[in-house]
């Protein structure tokens, strides 16, 4: 590649690549600095649609709908028509670019890539199914879990370089999938948010917690531990941003679902504490969020969570399912105003060096760039 070129880049993704609220903001947040730091060609969206929909949608059939979405968009059928689909739009303009970048693993390039290829990812099939009954792979058994094992295996095999958004992640790629050192960099992931450093007020009372899998996501315990808090902090409130509950109980807020971001923005600017004690959480785009705007953070001590807090520098990890702890580490945080500050601006610079898109995306750059030299 000639070194005054810019790097000519395709890339592949599931749902409309520049949708903000499509996979959590991620192809939203990397396409749209891709297009101003190379030459981001075209990017194809490789969704199942019409008649292969239903046909797959049929035979993936449960009674379950949430199940059976998982079952539709996870199998090894979808990922064989994906993989069809990207070969034959590929084949039109495999001569025009350097790199490949896709987005997860549920599709491969066409079964031989014309050029070499990256890919971006939160999680594997491994430590998904590993995440108990309320991770996203707890629907794979059998046949297809190795069904997809081995198509996962087949991406991360081929592809030039694999990028995470952790070193959780990269440690798995490693050892249970057998994928060199050399080729798995951990970039991390950023925030959807705009990061202002404002001055920051630590009212000593409120906690949030935004996720929308309520359950998953610890909400149940952050219940329960909020009730303890109230035994030590009488004016606590717990304000709920993303589920829809019927939940009405003293000092507990349920906002549902909140599309506009400045409101998420204020929620997170009133906060003194982030909590959210997930059972699994293949990354946690909501803690980078919280820190943006200098919010202490407390999660749990599995997956990433303990890479992206840093137990008592950001925040504190507790273990899944531990109200009473929890609690502690709640009220620790809104009685000592300075602790709460002192995490806060951990994790507010945090983000400003790491955990942002444009930090994210530069790294991915620099190094597709080293593959052509």
């Amino acid at each position: 590649m000639s070194m005054t070129r810019r790097l000519r880049v395709i890339g592949l993704t599931l749902g409309d690549p520049y949708d903000m609220w499509s996979r959590s903001g991620v192809n939203f947040n990397v396409f749209s600095r891709m297009r101003t730091r190379c030459d981001l060609l075209n990017v194809f969206d490789l969704d199942l649609r019409g008649l292969q929909k239903i046909i797959l949608a049929a035979t993936s059939f449960s009674l379950d709908r949430r199940r059976w979405g998982k079952k539709l968009h996870q199998n090894p059928q979808a990922f064989r028509a994906r993989t069809a689909t990207a070969a034959s739009l590929l084949r039109e303009v495999q001569n025009r670019c350097d790199i490949i970048y896709q987005d997860g693993a549920m599709f491969m390039p066409g079964w031989a890539p014309p050029v070499p290829f990256v890919s971006y990812h939160d999680s594997n099939i491994l430590l998904s199914v590993g995440g108990g009954p309320l991770a996203h792979g707890a629907h794979y058994h059998g046949k297809s879990l190795q069904e997809t094992i081995q198509q996962e295996r087949h991406v991360y095999e081929k592809a030039a370089l694999i990028f995470t958004m952790s070193d959780w992640l990269r440690e798995s790629l490693i050892s249970d999938f057998g994928i060199s050192e050399a080729k798995v960099k951990t970039v991390y992931a950023g925030v959807n948010l705009e990061i202002q450093d404002v001055p920051k007020e630590y009212d000593g009372r409120t906690i949030l917690f935004v996720g929308q899998n309520f359950e998953r996501k610890g909400g149940r315990t952050l219940l329960e531990a909020f009730r303890l808090v109230k035994r030590e902090v009488r004016h606590a409130r717990l304000v709920i941003v993303g589920p829809h509950l019927a939940h009405q109980e003293e000092g507990v807020e349920v906002k549902g679902f909140v599309r506009d971001k400045r409101l998420l923005g204020s929620c997170l600017r009133e906060a003194s504490v982030f909590a959210l004690p997930s059972y699994y959480e293949p990354f946690g785009v909501a803690f980078a969020e919280a820190f943006a705007h200098k919010v202490p953070c407390i999660g749990t001590n599995i997956c990433a969570m303990p890479e992206i807090i840093e137990n008592q520098k950001g925040g504190f990890v507790v273990s899944p399912n531990d109200a009473k702890t929890l609690a502690d580490r709640i009220v620790t945080l809104l009685k000592n105003e300075q602790l709460a500050r002192c995490m806060g601006n951990y994790g507010f610079n945090k983000v400003k060096t790491t955990l942002n898109w444009d930090t994210v995306v530069d790294k991915m750059l620099a190094h597709c760039t080293q593959l052509g030299r």
